[in-house]
């Protein structure tokens, strides 16, 4: 077999293979279009035109029951044209779709001619009786204005039923947070294991294999256009996890330009000093938190070409975190220091290393150990963050600064 042959083999390999990892997060329209009797109308022209791109979607007809269906169209608001010859045009508009979304819209066609046009605005869909999935939908208005104390959109997920988080108040971005440790996204949902959620960003994977609890992406919050949350019922196609499905998708280009700059920032500057610091006479721990970032989209301009059907969105956004806390530590006291203990210590050994004398007093310390307890315990409290020590400390490390060193 040659090695074109294999390549090309390899490369349909693949391609299946991303397909069958990919999710569908887009909508379904369907619907009857029928007189004003009821009777169904066959062979009506239904045009589906995107509101936001003004671009015509999809263009399909009715069946002989009347029936019609336009499925996989992405998230965005539609309006639906009906057409057919000794009928009135019939237009619906303000459809709003949503991922997983499968609505009904039927249209009756009044008799009159198709220069006649009437135009109905479409009700909000209050209750999915299409299907059984359990979705829980966090729109775009949302996303932006619920506090977010971190901006991510994973703390949203908390605001859904069955949903409970088992991690700290506010979720970082990145496989790690500013301590160091692991950040883990630990939501139970329905009573499932906090690992068992699939996590994905327009339809593709976004799950660390590893451990199953840390994401690769994190898009901004003014780059998404809406996620759900299915909990349960979902369709087949999600079949690798057992627990929640979160989709996000993010934002498309319209047919005219638009755009944002901003930052969040937060600052010691603003807060006011903790119980416990304040107490010790100490000053605010520093705290630098910037957040900023900037969003464009619109369509693309093609000298020569009249009709815009190709849109851009574009999103980057910036962090900067400079974050620290007192720590509290336990040293020896004076007495301690002393060779004088409050319960009784080991002061002898045999050859096997097992302790053969204990006593509640030492009383010969090793000069290395006391030196070691002069240096470093006597001036602890003064060394736990640099540029932040009280001010009875700081005539120590001057002194302490200025002793000459040994080569």
């Amino acid at each position: 077999m040659s090695r074109k042959i294999i390549c090309g083999l390899l490369g349909i390999v693949a391609a299946l293979c991303m397909g069958a990892s990919a999710q569908n997060i887009t909508g379904n329209i369907s619907g009857t279009v029928t007189d004003s009797t009821g009777a169904a109308i066959s062979g009506a022209s239904i045009t589906v035109t995107n509101s936001d791109t003004k671009v015509v979607a999809r263009s399909v007809k009715s069946g002989d029951t009347g029936q019609y269906s336009v499925p996989y169209l992405p998230v965005g608001h539609y309006s639906i044209a009906v057409e057919k010859a000794g009928f009135s045009k019939l237009v619906i508009s303000g459809i709003a779709v949503d991922a997983h979304d499968e609505l009904t819209q039927n249209a009756k066609l009044q008799v009159g001619t198709t220069q006649q046009e009437v135009t109905v605005v479409a009700d909000a869909q209050t209750v999915a009786l299409d299907n059984a999935q359990a979705i829980g939908l966090i729109d775009e208005r949302q996303i932006r204005e619920i506090p977010l104390n971190s901006r991510n959109y994973e703390q949203l997920v908390n605001l859904q039923p069955g949903v409970s988080y088992g991690g700290g108040d506010q979720l970082y971005f990145g496989t790690t947070n500013p301590a160091g440790e692991t950040n883990t996204v630990s939501f139970s949902i329905n009573g499932q294991r906090n690992s068992g959620n699939n996590w994905t960003v327009d339809g593709a994977d976004n799950v660390d294999r590893g451990s199953n609890l840390t994401l690769l992406a994190y898009p901004s919050v003014d780059s998404i256009s809406e996620f759900t949350t299915l909990r349960g019922n979902y369709n087949p196609e999600y079949g690798r996890s057992a627990s929640g499905q979160i989709d996000v998708v993010t934002k498309s280009g319209t047919n005219k330009f638009h755009g944002d700059l901003y930052e969040f920032f937060r600052n010691d500057a603003l807060n006011a000093n903790s119980f416990t610091t304040n107490q010790a006479k100490l000053p605010r721990p520093p705290l630098r938190y910037n957040d900023f970032g900037y969003t464009i989209g619109g369509p693309v301009i093609i000298p020569g070409v009249k009709d815009r059907n190709t849109f851009f969105f574009f999103s980057n956004e910036f962090y900067r975190i400079k974050t620290s806390a007192p720590i509290t530590g336990t040293v020896p006291t004076a007495d301690e220091r002393n060779g004088v203990f409050p319960v009784a210590v080991c002061v002898a050994h045999d050859a096997a290393g097992a302790c053969t004398a204990t006593s509640t007093s030492v009383s010969s310390i090793n000069p290395l150990a006391a030196a070691y307890l002069k240096d470093i315990f006597a001036t602890f409290r003064c060394r736990i963050i640099r540029h932040w020590v009280p001010i009875s400390c700081r005539a120590r490390l001057a002194a302490l600064s200025t002793r000459p060193r040994k080569s």
